[in-house]
């Protein structure tokens, strides 16, 4: 299928308090044309019964240029660029109504079997049922990882409630944003520019986590770790 082509108008809860697409609207959108888009390949949400082949997010890379307003249309272009046997980078483009371009994004997926809860491997027929465009959004070879920073202050604990999980039984991806939200001084701004994501271990039902804050020059670092600090779950990077 190579590039999909996904067109969608911002939805009320993508919007933030100034009427803009929040961080949280974009993400949203974007991985729910990826979901389409392996739906409509045979390798979604709704044939997993079928397949036993489900995705988990492992990495998000994000650059914003502009937040359009709500109801404004968007075209969302995206294709898998790479294949390994384990998993896939799948890369975004998204523009407005006029062509203008609004964001640009990279993920790392990896794939899931169903049935024992493990990583399961990539066949040569799925990746052609996919198709790939050898087109990257960013020059720079990503490693799907993040560090934390020296010196991270501990800002507060969370359990995970039964509304933050999603079909995969943990925490959802879009839902770890919000997590590092909270960790944010109150004096900054949730309009960012740029976002990393790193997933490193998933979060379930009833597990309590440590949430930390650190700043780095321009950046904002939060890192999402088990009650104990030994566990690191997530790493998020705002610029």
């Amino acid at each position: 299928m190579a590039v999909y082509e996904y067109k969608t108008n911002i939805r009320f809860n993508e919007i933030d308090e100034n009427n803009e697409l929040s961080d949280k609207g974009l993400l949203t959108i974007l991985s729910e044309a990826a979901g389409v888009h392996s739906e409509k390949v045979g390798y979604g949400l709704n044939t997993v019964e079928e397949t036993n082949c489900t995705w988990m997010l492992l990495y998000w890379k994000v650059k914003i240029f502009k937040r359009p307003k709500w109801h404004t249309e968007l075209t969302i272009k995206t294709w898998p660029r790479e294949f390994s046997k384990i998993s896939s980078w799948r890369d975004f483009e998204v523009y407005g109504k006029e062509g203008e371009k609004i964001a640009l994004a990279s993920t790392e997926w990896v794939l899931i079997d169903a049935k024992k809860g493990r990583i399961g491997k990539i066949t040569d027929e799925m990746a052609d049922d996919y198709g790939i465009v050898e087109n990257k959004v960013f020059d720079e070879n990503l490693t799907g990882k993040l560090q934390e920073l020296e010196n991270m202050e501990k800002v507060y604990e969370y359990t995970a409630e039964r509304r933050d999980i999603d079909t995969n039984h943990h925490v959802n991806n879009i839902v770890y944003l919000e997590y590092a939200y909270n960790a944010l001084p109150e004096d900054i701004s949730l309009n960012f520019s740029d976002i990393e994501i790193y997933y490193k271990k998933q979060i379930k039902k009833g597990e309590t986590v440590s949430i930390f804050y650190g700043k780095e020059e321009n950046s904002h670092v939060v890192s999402i770790k088990s009650l104990d600090e030994k566990t690191v779950h997530a790493i998020i990077k705002f610029s």
